[in-house]
């Protein structure tokens, strides 16, 4: 199940038993204008598309940088990649190839399909 509020901007997303979430969800309700998209809508459910078209490999390159605390400077030095690129793959300007993101994932010891993020059409 994929809630999303959108004043603030949170995405919530739960697994379990419909019968356990159902109260979480409206508690949620009760503080914040939500909207629900449960997983058997997902495929037509407009904002779920609007939401996972912004995702891209970039995202976690991003957040990877900021937890690990480190610059795209030492990022481009430690793996090789040029500075700009990683600027461009931030901002999804740029994709992920697979010997790059092989890099990232040697570097922040992740899975490298984490970078390799497909795009969903809207």
């Amino acid at each position: 199940m994929l809630v999303v509020a959108k004043t603030p901007h949170i995405e919530f997303s739960f697994k379990g038993p419909k019968d356990v979430l159902y109260p979480i969800v409206e508690r949620l309700k009760a503080d914040y204008p939500i909207q629900t998209i449960e997983s058997d809508d997902r495929v037509e459910a407009s904002l779920y598309k609007q939401i996972k078209t912004r995702i891209h490999g970039g995202i976690y390159l991003r957040a990877d940088l900021f937890n690990a605390g480190v610059s795209q400077k030492l990022l481009a030095e430690a793996t090789g990649i040029p500075r700009g690129h990683i600027s461009q793959m931030i901002s999804g300007n740029r994709s992920i190839n697979p010997e790059i993101s092989a890099k990232l994932a040697k570097y922040f010891h992740r899975p490298a399909n984490r970078y390799r993020v497909p795009s969903v059409a809207a």
